[in-house]
């Protein structure tokens, strides 16, 4: 095993629920679809109706994963073919997990391992590097550190901290072009590139509130949420844009495929100790300011995401892809 410690270089959600219908109920796609734009597919986690799905620009939606209680987490690889899903097989004295990746056509296996946590920890969860060739294991354990494993199971490199700091609960480590890592730690963004045994500093983030940070597909632009709004900047930290404002909270954002469109999470609000959900809104990537408020006029240009035949946008309380 390689192990190496990174040096850096209710009454308010039913009003909520009727304001948006009312409000935004229609796409700006016409009557059975959305822009010819807008390409890919959305994949979302809503309560107990499992991983759906909707596609783009026809607005169709289906269920893509049934509910499953054992499910960690799901990924879909960059150019659409195949799914990872994580599943815990936990059992008495047990803490396997199981990766599994199929191509999504055919539903055929590629590559199936068991991955059992140093911790103990029956909930890690794994994401594909564009290539496909490698999965990153995300775990709320430090025992798991930041594990990179090839696609059919095999140990790469396990880093347990950065600068000799225990790595945070809520760092998030996303996939960038070439396998690199962006990697969020305390107010740092770092870049993390193979073979993983150095880092750049990126960005230090000096806002008290701030997270939900993606990566566009072509590695050098990012989307992040600081306090209630979601704002862009190029990759080196530069060029900082607020592009949502309302007078709720915007989270959770997700560049189109293409990178040109911001799917985001309106709406955010907390239904438990744990539990969060969102209405989907997608808007143009220009740099520009969009109101996506679920009561005040919307600024032209955002799309709710509404399914052909249906009314209501689209809500999410778990993962969400665009692909």
């Amino acid at each position: 095993m390689k192990k190496t410690n990174l040096l850096l270089i209710a009454i308010y959600l039913m009003l909520l629920t009727a304001c948006s219908k009312d409000n935004n109920s229609k796409p700006d796609g016409g009557e059975n679809g959305y822009p010819s734009a807008l390409k890919g597919t959305i994949y979302y986690d809503w309560a107990t109706e499992g991983i759906l799905k909707v596609s783009l620009p026809d607005a169709v939606g289906s269920t893509f994963i049934p509910d499953n209680s054992k499910l960690n987490n799901f990924d879909i690889s960059r150019d659409g073919k195949y799914k990872l899903t994580v599943v815990n097989e936990q059992t008495l004295g047990k803490y396997p997990i199981r990766f599994t990746l199929s191509d999504i056509a055919n539903g055929g296996i590629v590559e199936e391992f068991v991955y059992h946590s140093p911790g103990l920890n029956a909930y890690c969860k794994g994401y594909l590097s564009p290539d496909n060739s490698h999965i990153v294991v995300l775990s709320n354990d430090k025992a798991d550190g930041i594990t990179i494993l090839k696609r059919n199971g095999d140990l790469v490199v396990r880093i347990y901290n950065i600068n000799g700091e225990e790595l945070g609960f809520n760092d998030q480590r996303l996939w960038l072009p070439g396998n690199a890592l962006l990697i969020t730690h305390k107010n740092y963004i770092i870049r993390l590139a193979p073979p993983y045994t150095s880092g750049t500093l990126l960005k230090e983030m000096k806002y008290e509130d701030w997270g939900d940070v993606a990566v566009n597909p072509a590695g050098n632009q990012l989307a992040v949420r600081i306090t209630n709004h979601v704002y862009t900047m190029d990759m080196d930290g530069s060029n900082l844009k607020q592009v949502t404002t309302s007078n709720f909270k915007e989270a959770v954002p997700e560049f189109s495929p293409d990178g040109k469109h911001l799917l985001v999470g309106t709406e955010y609000r907390q239904t438990g100790p744990f539990g969060w959900m969102w209405s989907l809104k997608i808007i143009p990537n220009d740099g520009k300011e969009y109101n996506v408020d679920p009561i005040a006029p919307n600024t032209a240009g955002v799309i709710p995401v509404v399914l052909k035949g249906k009314e209501k946008i689209e809500t999410a309380g778990g993962q969400m892809i665009w692909r």
